[in-house]
C-alpha cells in the first residue's frame, strides 16, 4: 500500500532564513491561482512593511489615505468624492436624525439595495444597525421612553 504524501509543516523564511512553522507565514490568495504562502515570515513581513511606512513622507501617506477613501467610497457606495461632498454640503454637514454637526459623517445606506440615504453621525448610524432598521423596534423604543419619563410636579 503506497504511503500518503508528507505534508509539508515548516518553510524557510526568505528575509530572515530561519525554518519556521507555516503557520508563521501569511498565504497570498491570487486571482485565479491557488493561494500559496508568503515568501515572507509574519514577522518579517510586519517589519518590512513597518520601515517601509515610516520611510514615507507625510504627503505620501496623506496621499495613500486619500487614495483608500476614495477607492472605499466607490467600492462599498458607489458614490464619487464629489457626490460624497455635495451630500455633506446638502446636509449642511448635519446629521438627518439628530441634527448635530457631524466632523465624521458616517453613510447610511439600505443593506438589502445597497442605496444610499444620508450621512449620519456616529451614535445614530450605531444606533440605527443596532435596532436593526425594525420601525416596529424603534415605535416600541419611542413609547418605552415616554412611559419613564419623569413626571411634571406642577400639572
Amino acid at each position: 500500500m503506497p504511503r500518503p504524501a508528507l505534508v509539508r509543516t515548516y518553510k524557510k523564511c526568505s528575509a530572515c532564513g530561519e525554518e519556521k512553522i507555516v503557520d508563521s507565514f501569511y498565504t497570498q490568495k491570487r486571482k485565479n491561482k491557488k493561494p500559496t504562502l508568503s515568501s515572507y515570515c509574519k514577522t518579517c513581513h510586519t517589519a518590512r512593511h513597518r520601515k517601509k511606512y515610516h520611510a514615507e513622507t507625510p504627503e505620501v501617506r496623506a496621499r495613500r489615505r486619500e487614495n483608500a477613501r476614495v477607492n472605499h467610497l466607490s467600492r462599498k457606495f458607489g458614490l464619487t468624492t464629489e457626490e460624497f461632498s455635495a451630500m455633506l454640503l446638502e446636509q449642511n454637514s448635519e446629521c438627518k436624525i439628530c441634527g448635530c454637526h457631524m466632523d465624521d459623517p458616517h453613510i447610511d445606506h439600505n443593506h438589502d439595495t445597497g442605496e444610499v440615504r444620508a450621512l449620519l453621525c456616529s451614535p445614530c448610524n450605531l444606533a440605527l444597525g443596532l435596532l436593526k432598521e425594525n420601525p416596529e423596534t424603534v415605535h416600541n423604543m419611542i413609547t418605552y421612553i415616554n412611559d419613564y419619563l419623569p413626571k411634571d410636579p406642577l400639572a
